[in-house]
């Protein structure tokens, strides 16, 4: 019987980055890539269980989907230094899909937002294979900054309730804010200075000690303020009992009807997670002399969400902070990425029951200060004042996230998108050159009046 040809190495390293770079892996780094996926896992924790309710689920979920989305990552992408964890953005996105489809807090929702990360990551895979990693170039820059700021600011409002321990209310952002204007003389006085104080805590710790992780001390904070001073009985909302371990691999048989209504949303997911990447991999890639395979990034992000979707997790995606203080803790590769999840299963087995005193204010005000960087308001004023053509489609994009659904507003901005497009390829730049005097070299004779034309 013949036996069939292996495929070459080539292919091999190509779809599965890790037998390139884990056989060359020096000894001397793992010191650095101990630290750095530390680092990670110190953010991760509080980030992850906080997005996990941003999602709509329940805080464990966020210690199914986190390690084998940086599992999946360190094995199929190749930037070294991109954390592909937990993402407020898609956790905000995969709550507006699957809440079209299924009441929040039912077991319906989960399996459904598990399908759509698994369905999300499928996408991805295959726009990967099919070498779309080009795509991103035609989601214009100034759009993709109206649309996370955007969504930033719907994440901040639905946060501002569990630090004044009112109801949320629903609708957009501009309804959520005008139910909690109207709630405000109900803030619970405890609440609020359990989120205050948390809140003080982390800007002083972002602005004057930006190495010690945050997060994860006001965590601490917030758990020791309520274990000491007993405010699950002063009426503080708690995030109560976390369940040890972790959920074994489960398809989420959802039925044909609801794979096909995910399947928009799982696009869109798929669409905003490489945008949200490709960026800070390429930055880091310049930085650290060495190449990325754009296609292979998409394998890698799709396995991450396949994977925590299969784990019965929730969407994920790349976060910068995350990825940030990664680089900073001298990652040199995915290894980084392999020993913060081998640290998060650990956590997830072992030490769940310390987080039951956690206030949910606290967890808020982790979320409000981790998505403040995301709001560019710099960068949308230094659009105003040197391109307003591209300032006029980031508030387009920054005013259809506040009004509309996050689907709706994500196709309004893949129009806007496309005309701008369009608009640009159909009014190219036209230039006149002239010599500079006394030298070879060219230049626009609009800029320089004094060059020679010939």
């Amino acid at each position: 019987m013949e036996n069939k040809a292996e495929p070459p190495p080539s292919l091999l390293l190509r779809y599965l980055p890790i037998l390139a770079w884990l056989p060359k892996y020096e000894r001397v780094w793992l010191r650095t890539d101990l630290i750095a996926g530390l680092t990670v896992v110190a953010l991760l924790i509080p980030e992850g269980m906080a997005y996990a309710q941003i999602a709509g689920m329940p805080p464990q979920t966020a210690f199914y989907a986190a390690p084998i989305g940086l599992l999946a990552f360190a094995i199929f992408g190749t930037s070294r230094q991109l954390v592909v964890a937990v993402s407020a953005i898609i956790a905000t996105m995969s709550f507006a899909t699957v809440s079209l489809i299924a009441a929040p807090d039912t077991s319906e929702f989960i399996i459904l937002t598990a399908a759509l990360a698994v369905l999300a990551g499928l996408i991805s895979i295959l726009a990967g294979f099919l070498k779309l990693g080009r795509v991103a170039q035609f989601f214009s820059e100034s759009v993709m900054v109206g649309f996370i700021t955007g969504l930033a600011l719907v994440v901040m409002v639905k946060q501002i309730p569990k630090l004044l321990g009112i109801e949320g209310g629903s609708g957009n952002f501009w309804e959520r804010l005008y139910e909690i204007i109207i709630h405000l003389p109900e803030t619970h006085l405890a609440t609020l200075i359990t989120g205050v104080l948390c809140l003080i805590l982390l800007i002083a710790l972002e602005h004057y000690f930006h190495k010690i992780p945050a997060a994860l001390v006001a965590l601490v904070f917030g758990i020791l303020i309520s274990v000491m001073f007993g405010l699950e009985a002063r009426g503080v909302e708690i995030v109560g009992a976390i369940p040890a371990g972790l959920a074994p691999p489960k398809w989420p048989a959802v039925g044909l009807q609801n794979w096909l209504l995910l399947l928009p949303g799982a696009v869109g997911l798929a669409l905003v997670n490489f945008a949200e990447a490709i960026g800070p991999s390429r930055s880091f890639a310049s930085a650290h002399k060495y190449k990325i395979d754009a296609n292979q990034e998409l394998i890698g992000l799709g396995s991450a969400n396949f994977g925590a979707g299969l784990f019965q997790g929730f969407p994920i995606g790349s976060s910068l902070s995350k990825s940030a203080a990664n680089d900073r803790a001298g990652a040199h590769s995915q290894m980084s990425g392999i020993i913060a999840a081998a640290i998060t299963v650990v956590v997830a087995l072992f030490f769940t029951q310390f987080f039951y005193a956690l206030p949910e204010a606290a967890l808020g005000a982790i979320v409000i200060v981790a998505v403040t960087g995301m709001v560019k308001v710099a960068k949308i004023r230094h659009l105003y004042r040197v391109r307003r053509a591209d300032f006029v489609l980031a508030l387009v994009a920054l005013l259809a996230v506040l009004t509309f659904e996050t689907l709706e507003a994500l196709l309004i901005a893949v129009i806007v998108s496309l005309f701008a497009l369009v608009l640009r390829a159909s009014q190219p730049r036209l230039a006149v050159l002239g010599r500079a005097p006394k030298s070879l070299q060219f230049s626009d004779i609009r800029r320089h009046p004094e060059n020679i034309t010939t």
